[in-house]
């Protein structure tokens, strides 16, 4: 009780700074992470345990978005999924994977092999960043929020195999992927579907019962997910998937909001308590090297990519930079690749550091990019305020 009461006291202190200075809520939830966490006063310092229960905030984040999108539109989507996701993901995966690799050589006396993988699984962009700076802006349903959506699906396929190859390069190996166990939450889900498992318990007329059904679907097909080797996000979004036709769409969406949002926060806190300050004085050159050729990589690269979608002119610097920090698919590859001595426990730390600082500076820097002149990318200037951008920055940048 008294680590829930130190959380929120934490989180409604420092977010609500953040948010009177413009930033918005995720460098709120950082900084409140740091300040308790071991590089600050120390009062919560199992952090891994922290990150396994935030995750779930991506689960039903992923959750929710499922729901908007029926199979039908899903299938739409296969240009932005199959299509620029992969694209993104190779390109980026090439690039990085050959600067990192060549660094991490060079520095850190890393094998090749294990170099490129760290390289590739920052590539990787962080699912719960990018939506939720979409999401503060109303843009999730736009195309540039269709865009990024595609890219964040495919990454999280895409991160399954770097995650089983972290394991199998290692002394001690790792099981390939349960496709059966992933087939059996699908099928499970299907059948509770058709027999009308919600319908049978609305008839109850308890709504903690629904609430509780809710939180069994989304976690026991994303365990079940886990479990199988696979993405437990991946997991969530496919029963969101399932049911994004079912007539209690809605009442799902609304049940799940709450949880979605607390444990999201809770992601943010983690992430915050992760960065370790004092391997960040002592490495701050590998550190700051190591953010500017990420976000500059990828950062380039998404913005390309934004001109080929076609996107409008203001929206294309945003995109790229939504999806050019490390996500947190890097931690679980890190981890694997650290447990089975691939790489140090330092290494591990200053890499983990790296994705952590580049995902704090993405919504800073998104904020000033919004004051740049429109020919630079922003809507400074701009007399018709653009989808995605509140009256208050409409007002400033005018």
């Amino acid at each position: 009780m008294g680590l829930v009461t130190l959380l929120l006291l934490a989180a409604v202190v420092c977010v609500p700074l953040t948010q009177r200075l413009g930033l918005g809520a995720i460098p709120g939830y950082l900084v409140a992470g740091i300040a308790v966490g071991p590089s600050g006063l120390a009062l919560v310092t199992d952090v891994p345990a922290m990150m396994n229960v935030s995750e779930w905030g991506v689960v039903m984040m992923l959750f929710v978005i499922g729901l908007e999108l029926a199979p039908r539109r899903l299938w739409e989507m296969r240009v932005e999924v199959f299509g620029l996701g992969a694209l993104q993901v190779l390109t980026a995966g090439v690039l990085l994977g050959l600067v990192f690799g060549a660094g991490l050589r060079h520095l850190a006396g890393m094998s090749v092999t294990v170099a490129v993988l760290c390289g590739l699984s920052l590539a990787l962009s962080s699912t719960a960043v990018a939506l939720r700076l979409l999401e503060e802006r109303g843009l999730l349903r736009a195309p540039l929020g269709r865009m990024a959506l595609g890219i964040l699906l495919f990454q999280d396929m895409a991160a399954i195999p770097m995650l089983v190859a972290a394991g199998m390069l290692g002394s001690d190996g790792a099981d390939p992927p349960h496709f059966g166990v992933a087939l059996v939450a699908v099928l499970v889900v299907l059948a509770g579907y058709r027999l009308r498992f919600l319908t049978w318990i609305q008839r109850s007329e308890l709504r903690e019962l629904f609430t509780a059904a809710t939180l069994l679907i989304v976690l026991g097909t994303a365990q079940l997910f886990d479990a199988a080797g696979l993405s437990a996000g991946l997991g969530g979004f496919l029963v969101g998937v399932l049911l994004a036709e079912s007539r209690y769409r809605a009442d799902l969406e609304e049940t799940i909001e709450p949880f979605k949002g607390l444990l999201l926060g809770l992601f943010f806190l983690a992430v915050g308590m992760s960065i370790n300050l004092r391997e960040v004085y002592q490495y701050w050159h590998y550190v700051a090297l190591g953010v500017l050729a990420l976000l500059m990589i990828k950062g380039l690269l998404l913005y390309g990519m934004a001109r080929l979608g076609g996107l409008p002119h203001y929206h294309r610097l945003m995109f790229a930079l939504v999806l050019a920090q490390g996500g947190e698919f890097s931690y679980a590859i890190f981890a694997e690749a650290a447990s089975n001595r691939l790489m140090t426990v330092v290494q591990r730390d200053v890499l983990s550091v790296i994705v952590a600082v580049s995902m704090g500076l993405i919504p800073c820097a998104l904020k000033l990019a919004e004051l740049l002149p429109a020919r630079y990318g922003g809507i400074g200037g701009m007399r018709v305020r653009p989808a995605g951008f509140d009256e208050g920055d409409d007002a400033s940048a005018r």
